[in-house]
């Protein structure tokens, strides 16, 4: 599985789901899922079903820094745990201090 691509969550047995995370080629992001089984027929009567939704390239900025104030709002040590995370995940980052 490459690193633009990993599974989110997933549930196996008759009512299957797998949600996955994509970063596509050309920037943009998506979820995704797939299910399989009998609580996800579709209109023609299949047992399988597809959904997603993408964000396109030019709007990831926007969605990190909804994520992030989502996530770091309230946070007195939001610039370490961030500094920490990118270090951890290997996510080029500058951290500077002044003088």
């Amino acid at each position: 599985m490459a690193a633009n691509d990993v599974e989110l969550a997933r549930r196996d047995g008759a009512a299957f789901r797998s949600v996955r995370l994509q970063l596509q080629a050309d920037g943009s992001l998506r979820l995704h899922t797939y299910d399989m089984g009998p609580g996800s027929p579709t209109a023609d009567g299949r047992e399988q079903n597809e959904f997603w939704v993408t964000v396109p390239a030019h709007e990831v900025a926007k969605l990190a820094f909804l994520l992030m104030k989502e996530r770091f709002v309230g946070r007195l040590q939001a610039v370490t745990e961030f500094r920490d995370f990118c270090k951890g995940n290997e996510v080029v980052n500058e951290f500077k201090t002044s003088p």
